[in-house]
C-alpha cells in the first residue's frame, strides 16, 4: 500500500487529527489493559494457525501501544503491513485476522467503559476513536495480506510454469532420437538422457555430476565407453549456451563399419578390375612373343639359321618384351604413386618446355605446335616432374591422334576464376566418343597403348587438388585442366 492509499483509508475510517488527539489522551488510561488484550488476540490467532507463531512475530506488544500514543508515521504503517503478511505466512485466513482485531476492539472499548480516568461525557468519542483505530489497522493488515497472497499466487504460477516448462524440456530431451548430454561450467554432467543410458548401460544417477568433458572433447567422433566393456563410436555436435555446453550425439559405429566394408569391397573390386586388365594386356605381348619363339624354333630345326631369317623374329620378341616393360612401369606408376614434391612454379614455363621438347616428334608427324604461354600467367604449387608427365602424355596423345595426316596442336595457360589457373591441350584430330571412359585404367583406342596414360594423368591432376575434363568432336579435341593458384609469392 502506498502513502496515497493509506491516506485514503484514513479518511474512509475517520482517522483524523481529532482521533489521534483522543487516542493520545487515552493511552495512559488504557496502558495497564494492553498486555492482556495483546495476549488475548495472540491466542485467537495461534488457535487457528497452521504454523504456530511466536508472540514477537505478530508484534502485538509493539504496535498496540504505539497505536494509542503514536506517532502514526510510516514506520508504524509498515509495522501493520508486516503483521498482515505474517498472518498469511502462518497459514491464517482473513477471518482469523478479523476475529483477532474484533476481539481487540471490544476489549479496548470495554476498558474505556470501566476506566475511571475517562469521564462519562468523553466515552462516546473515545469509543469512536478506538473503532477508527482498529478499522484503520485492520484495513492496512488486510490489504497487506491480500497483496502478499497475490504475490504468492503469481510466484506459484511462475513456479508451476517453470516446472511445466522444465518438465516439457525433460520430455523433449528424453524423446529426442539422439544422445543428449549437458555439461556445466566445470565440465560436470548435468543431463544424461535415456538414449545414453540405453547405449552405455550407465544410469543417469551414476553419471550426473561426474566429469564429462573428455567424453565429448571439442566435438566430432569420440569413443564412448560401455559399462559392459568395449566402446561405441559417437559423433558429437556441441552448442554453448552461457556456461552450459549441450552435446548432441549419434552412434556412428555401424555406419563406420559399413563404410569400412564398402571401402574394402570397392578396393577389392578395383584390384580385381586392375588384375583382369593387367592380365589381358600382359597376355597379348606374351602370346605374340611365344608365337615368334615358335617360329624361331621351327626355322632353327630346319636349318634356316641365316641372319635375314632370324633377326626379324628376334626383333619382334624384343619389341614385345619392351612393351611388357612399359606396361609394368605404367602399372606401377598408376598403382603405387610417389608422394608429391610441391614447389611454386609457373605452369606456362613448364608448358613451353614440353612444347619445345616434343616439337621434333610433332614435326615428324606433320603436326604444328602453338603455345600460348607468354608471360607469368599461371603460378601454382606443383610437382614439376609429375606435371611434366601429365603434359607429355596429353601432347603425345594429340600428336598420335593426328598422325600420319597431320594437323595443329595448341597449348595454353590462362588465369581462371576463383583463384585458379587453367590450362588446355587442343588438337585437330578425328576425335572420339565423349562418353568414352578415357580416364579408366586399361581403356585405350591405340593398338600399342597400355590404357594407363590418361588414368595416370587424371590421378596426378587430382592429387594436385585440380580437375580435368575433355570435349571431343571430329576436328577438335580439347583437354582442360584446372589447378589452385599458388598462395605463395
Amino acid at each position: 500500500m502506498d502513502d496515497a492509499h493509506f491516506d485514503g483509508l484514513r479518511r474512509c475510517v475517520g482517522f483524523d487529527a481529532a482521533t489521534v488527539a483522543t487516542l493520545g489522551a487515552l493511552a495512559p488510561a488504557l496502558a495497564p489493559s494492553l498486555p492482556a488484550l495483546a495476549e488475548q488476540a495472540f491466542q485467537v490467532v495461534a488457535r487457528d494457525a497452521v504454523v504456530r507463531p511466536e508472540r514477537e512475530e505478530l508484534g502485538l506488544q509493539q504496535w498496540l501501544p504505539a497505536a494509542l500514543s503514536g506517532p502514526h508515521d510510516p514506520s508504524w504503517f509498515r509495522q501493520l503491513e508486516r503483521v498482515g503478511r505474517a498472518h498469511l505466512r502462518f497459514g491464517l485466513g482473513p477471518c482469523s485476522l478479523l476475529a483477532a482485531m474484533t476481539g481487540l476492539r471490544n476489549g479496548l472499548v470495554q476498558a474505556v467503559s470501566i476506566s475511571a480516568a475517562v469521564a462519562p461525557g468523553e466515552r462516546a468519542a473515545a469509543e469512536a476513536a478506538i473503532r477508527a483505530l482498529v478499522d484503520l489497522a485492520l484495513g492496512v493488515m488486510l490489504d497487506a495480506y491480500h497483496q502478499q497472497l497475490s504475490e504468492n499466487v503469481r510466484g506459484d504460477e511462475r513456479e508451476a510454469t517453470r516446472g511445466e516448462s522444465e518438465a516439457r524440456h525433460r520430455a523433449v530431451v528424453e524423446a529426442v532420437p539422439a544422445l543428449v548430454m549437458a555439461l556445466g561450467e566445470r565440465g560436470e554432467i548435468q543431463i544424461w538422457n535415456r538414449r545414453l543410458e540405453e547405449l552405455t548401460g550407465f544410469s543417469r544417477d551414476e553419471m550426473l555430476g561426474s566429469p564429462g568433458r573428455e567424453l565429448v572433447g571439442d566435438g566430432g567422433e569420440r569413443r564412448l565407453a560401455l559399462k559392459a566393456g568395449g566402446h561405441r563410436l559417437v559423433r558429437w555436435q556441441l552448442a554453448h549456451v552461457e556456461a552450459t555446453t549441450f552435446a548432441l550425439g549419434s552412434d556412428v559405429t555401424s555406419e563406420r563399419a559399413h563404410q569400412r566394408r564398402t571401402s574394402m569391397d570397392e578396393r577389392l573390386a578395383a584390384v580385381g578390375t586392375l588384375a583382369a586388365g593387367l592380365a589381358h594386356e600382359v597376355r597379348n605381348p606374351l602370346n605374340s612373343a611365344t608365337l615368334q619363339l615358335q617360329v624361331l624354333k621351327r626355322r632353327l630345326e630346319r636349318g634356316q639359321n641365316t641372319p635375314e631369317l632370324l633377326v626379324p623374329v628376334v626383333e619382334i620378341v624384343h619389341d614385345e618384351i619392351r612393351r611388357l616393360d612399359r606396361l609394368v612401369s605404367d602399372f606401377l606408376a598408376f598403382a603405387r604413386p610417389n608422394p608429391l614434391v610441391l614447389e611454386p612454379m609457373e605452369l606456362s614455363e613448364l608448358m613451353q618446355s614440353v612444347a619445345d621438347q616434343l616439337r621434333p616428334e610433332a614435326e615428324a608427324a606433320r603436326v604444328s605446335i602453338a603455345c600460348r604461354c607468354d608471360g607469368e600467367r599461371g603460378r601454382i604449387d606443383g610437382d614439376r616432374e609429375r606435371l611434366r608427365q601429365v603434359l607429355i602424355n596429353l601432347v603425345r596423345n594429340g600428336i598420335e591422334a593426328m598422325s600420319p595426316t597431320g594437323g595443329a596442336l595448341e597449348l595454353g595457360v590462362q588465369p581462371g576464376g576463383e583463384g585458379s589457373v587453367e590450362a588446355h591441350v587442343e588438337d585437330t584430330g578425328p576425335g572420339f566418343d565423349e562418353n568414352a571412359p578415357v580416364f579408366d585404367a586399361f581403356y585405350t583406342t591405340k593398338a600399342g597403348g597400355t590404357g594407363l596414360g590418361l588414368a595416370i594423368v587424371h590421378r596426378i591432376v587430382r592429387e594436385h587438388g585440380g580437375g580435368i575434363h575433355f570435349e571431343s568432336r571430329a576436328g577438335r579435341t580439347r583437354f582442360s585442366l584446372r589447378f589452385p593458384a599458388s598462395a605463395r609469392a
